[in-house]
């Protein structure tokens, strides 16, 4: 699709860049935020990310769409694993490898997909008015646990507004490289990598704010078992601070560096033999707890690790106590 450009008239001032695009170019929000995400958008020739920019008369905004930014969804029947479920919302439990929605680099086989067919039913699914229906909030593909799904738009906005507005409290498990002694917090900010544009890196000319708390619960002789909190919802937030403060997810083929020669010195047989054909890296999304937009009740929800996080942490438990 060509570079489409608007000039923004009198009547469109002060609105937001996300809003205009939107009406401008018949497509959702949605469609339009992820274009500013992967630096497609422009304002008076200057790349823009940030989705909440006011505009001003007379700004010149350009958009060069993705290529198939907006796939047709078809339901597919897949697995889902439902820890609660009432008229207005799914809880989910995810697998580690299961993609959440359709983007740029994977247009098949996703949980958006499995949704669309569990409930085909449902005329009060969003899936007609998004690529994205029902989702609030996203986990990266290798990353499992405590998912939140929207029935309905007004559950959906709702409970968008509350990730937006930090209501909603995240705490996820990690195992990394290292030891961790004490609790802390992480706030580099984060953007895309200037030379590897599918990484994100705090080395970057527009990073947005970000804020990782953590604390240690288990400490080994060459990893430590965290407790993470993040407390934005960055793209890959957790993965990127842990990195750069040199503790990197045991399991992340982009911002861990594997089992280096060093490593492999440094640990047992046992355990090479456990991380030596690992697909996903040891990040699980333990609990959320959010406020239900219809009965205002708080709700508070809990997933298990994944079996191979689990027989990790068995061995190193085991050797931690000889």
């Amino acid at each position: 699709m060509p570079t489409l450009k608007f000039i923004v008239a009198p009547e469109h001032a002060d609105q937001r860049i996300d809003v205009f695009l939107a009406a401008q170019t018949k497509k959702s929000r949605t469609v339009v935020q992820e274009q500013l995400k992967n630096n497609r958008v422009s304002l008076n020739s200057r790349p823009l990310t940030k989705h909440s920019i006011r505009l001003q008369t007379g700004d010149e905004v350009s958009i060069n769409f993705l290529e198939e930014e907006h796939p047709s969804l078809e339901p597919v029947e897949g697995p889902l694993n439902i820890i609660f479920e009432d008229e207005h919302l799914l809880v989910i439990n995810k697998e580690q490898g299961v993609v959440v929605h359709p983007a740029a680099g994977h247009r098949g086989d996703t949980l958006v997909h499995h949704l669309l067919h569990y409930l085909g039913e449902s005329h009060s699914f969003v899936a007609s008015t998004s690529v994205r229906p029902g989702i609030v909030h996203r986990l990266d593909k290798g990353t499992s646990g405590v998912l939140l799904v929207a029935k309905t738009r007004y559950v959906q906005d709702a409970l968008s507004h509350q990730f937006k507005e930090r209501e909603v409290k995240k705490e996820y498990e990690s195992l990394v490289w290292g030891k961790i002694l004490r609790e802390g917090v992480l706030k580099n900010p984060i953007g895309r990598d200037r030379v590897h544009r599918q990484k994100m890196s705090s080395k970057t000319s527009q990073g947005r704010s970000a804020e990782t708390r953590f604390r240690p619960v288990e400490i080994f002789q060459s990893f430590t078992h965290l407790m993470v909190f993040p407390l934005t919802g960055r793209t890959h937030q957790i993965r990127v601070h842990l990195s750069e403060f040199g503790h990197s997810i045991v399991g992340d083929p982009t911002y861990g560096k594997g089992l280096t020669a060093k490593r492999s010195d440094e640990i047992s047989a046992a355990i090479k033999e456990s991380l030596l054909n690992l697909e996903h890296p040891f990040l699980h999304a333990h609990k959320l707890t959010f406020t239900h937009p219809v009965s205002k009740q708080v709700l508070q929800f809990e997933a298990p690790r994944p079996k191979t996080f689990d027989n990790v942490l068995d061995l190193l438990r085991k050797e931690n106590s000889l």
